[in-house]
């Protein structure tokens, strides 16, 4: 009796893996990709009186920069912060001899205005830090959805090859650990402005390194094979 049940138990047990494995479908991955033209761009400016000529005061430094910002629109009381004084500002004696700032913008072009007003000022420890975008939560979640919907329509075209269609997904496999962007290089074409033989002439473009957002996303699904 004892060997009967040991026997019934096992058989009970193994008839599911047997069913679920003589199930048709079909597996594929989807992948998605989007790029995102990012209008937070985040720069580092950083005053340092031994790269002004007459070793200029860094508060004077400061003020020339504001007034300089708010010519081309910039609102510094929102977009310009001082970075972390234990780590963006040096004294020496009772007053800074090197501080660094943040500067929060919107787009290329105000990049651009930003380097070229500095420039004529002469500062020129100048860079972007990163970039990011206000809804970039709302893409990411795109980016998911676009990459299931990618699978689904492989998953179609597969069984459309053989004669079959597929039914309803009965496995998503998710490995990744959020939406991660990633960064590519762009290029913004900065335009400096120099009088020569007092004409206004345009000087050679120099590039500046640019970044855009690129959200990558993939996924492993399983779907029905209809019969």
């Amino acid at each position: 009796m004892k060997k009967l049940l040991v026997t019934l138990l096992a058989v009970a047990f193994v008839l599911p893996v047997f069913a679920q494995e003589s199930e048709n479908y079909i597996q594929v991955n989807g992948v998605s990709e989007i790029e995102v033209v990012p209008n937070q761009i985040y720069l580092t400016i950083t005053l340092d009186e031994s790269d002004s000529k007459g070793r200029q005061a860094i508060d004077l430094q400061r003020r020339e920069m504001v007034s300089a910002l708010k010519k081309i629109g910039i609102n510094t009381e929102k977009a310009l912060t001082m970075e972390d004084m234990s780590s963006s500002y040096y004294k020496r004696g009772n007053s800074l001899s090197r501080a660094r700032y943040q500067l929060l913008l919107t787009s290329s072009e105000q990049v651009v205005k930003v380097y070229d007003a500095l420039s004529a000022l002469g500062f020129s420890d100048i860079n972007i830090t990163r970039v990011s975008h206000t809804d970039i939560e709302q893409f990411k979640s795109k980016c998911r959805k676009e990459a299931m919907i990618n699978a689904k329509t492989v998953a179609s075209e597969l069984a459309e090859a053989v004669g079959q269609t597929i039914g309803a997904c009965i496995y998503i496999y998710d490995s990744n650990r959020g939406v991660t962007p990633t960064y590519y290089n762009d290029r913004v074409m900065m335009r400096s402005m120099a009088k020569v033989s007092n004409e206004e002439s345009v000087v050679e473009e120099e590039p500046i390194e640019f970044k855009k957002i690129k959200l990558n996303y993939s996924v492993s699904a399983k779907f029905r094979i209809n019969e």
